[in-house]
């Protein structure tokens, strides 16, 4: 009786293996690949900034006087930053003006002694060549009172530090009544003056920026955003993967200097070699899509772009019209993983 049952088992065992499911030929579902238009926006946090930023320094020694500029305020060209005081300013200007003042005086006593010459001259009571003479002395007081004209106005702009140019202040690298060496930075001013839009793009967003693509930065302080265009992009060395994308505004838009916000780039209205999502396999670090053909599936790896609603664009690796698993890909990819695998020693 016992084996009889046994029997009746086995036989129900038999039926149902025989009649379940198997991974054939028959179950795989393929799609071809398609130009289709990926239309989708990347977006990235970004920041406004400078191609330069301009250093002030104090041009002579002295202490810092009159500076009241701070992180995040705006200056003009020609704004005064601070001054120059102390000991060593006042003995410098006392100098120059000393020598301003001997420079003076020598031209008043030049110009008397050609007067009184060439009145002796008229009296025949000199010659040509005294009047001559103190007319080359004169000469010689105008130029020795243009140089110390100029040295005095040269150092009275060196005790004042000023803006070259308009823009943000960055940093403050001194504080007011500090002693300061000549050449020590005072001031960073971010230029507002060739201004751009700086953001850092990975993986499949960094793909397909482009120079000449145009976007829209929007400040998170902004209601308006400034439409800008890429103008050059660069891959990090110090960071794999990241690609740096600088862009300058259009014509008419103008960020604010230093601000912080959010890029969104648009690509090309164009087509694609694409594939539905579901085809894609990652393995190994790398992307895959199983290949179908009259022999069966074969591992074909390729460079996934931009996604759009469940299609994925193919960089390369792909022709139009190829068959790809679309569903149990990764099923169907990993099948035969028991004939790669190898038990560890």
């Amino acid at each position: 009786m016992k084996s009889i049952r046994l029997l009746v088992i086995a036989a129900i065992a038999s039926a149902w293996y025989t009649a379940s499911p198997s991974v054939s030929a028959q179950d795989v579902v393929t799609m071809p690949a398609v130009q289709k238009r990926i239309a989708v926006k990347v977006s990235a946090p970004a920041h406004v900034q400078a191609v330069s930023n301009a250093v002030l320094s104090a041009p002579t020694a002295g202490i810092v006087t009159g500076l009241r500029v701070g992180p995040g305020e705006t200056v003009r060209a020609g704004q005064t930053i601070a001054h120059l005081a102390g000991p060593s300013v006042t003995s410098e200007k006392t100098r120059l003006a000393t020598e301003l003042k001997t420079a003076e005086i020598r031209v008043s006593a030049a110009t008397q002694g050609v007067a009184i010459e060439k009145q002796k001259f008229d009296d025949q009571l000199s010659t040509r060549d005294a009047v001559a003479r103190v007319r080359a002395d004169l000469d010689a007081a105008h130029q020795q009172l243009l140089a110390a004209q100029s040295a005095a106005q040269s150092y009275a702009g060196l005790a004042t530090v000023a803006a070259s140019e308009p823009g943000v202040v960055t940093m403050v690298s001194a504080a007011d009544g500090q002693y300061v060496s000549a050449g020590q930075p005072l001031v960073t001013v971010s230029s507002s003056r060739d201004l751009y839009v700086v953001a850092n793009l990975y993986g499949s967003d960094a793909a397909f920026v482009a120079v000449g693509m145009k976007g829209a930065f929007l400040s998170e302080h902004g209601d308006a955003p400034t439409y800008v265009v890429v103008r050059r992009t660069s891959w990090s060395v110090a960071t794999p993967g990241q690609l740096e994308v600088w862009l300058s505004p259009v014509e008419g838009s103008s960020p604010e200097p230093g601000s912080v916000g959010t890029i969104s780039l648009s690509p090309p209205d164009e087509r694609h070699l694409a594939v539905p999502s579901t085809a894609l396999v990652l393995d190994g670090g790398e992307w895959w899509v199983l290949v179908h053909d009259k022999t069966g599936n074969h591992r074909r790896r390729v460079a996934p772009g931009l996604t759009d609603s469940g299609w994925t664009a193919i960089r390369n690796g792909l022709s139009a019209g190829e068959l790809v698993v679309t569903q149990d890909a990764y099923l169907f990819f990993h099948q035969d993983f028991s004939t790669r695998y190898q038990q560890a020693d």
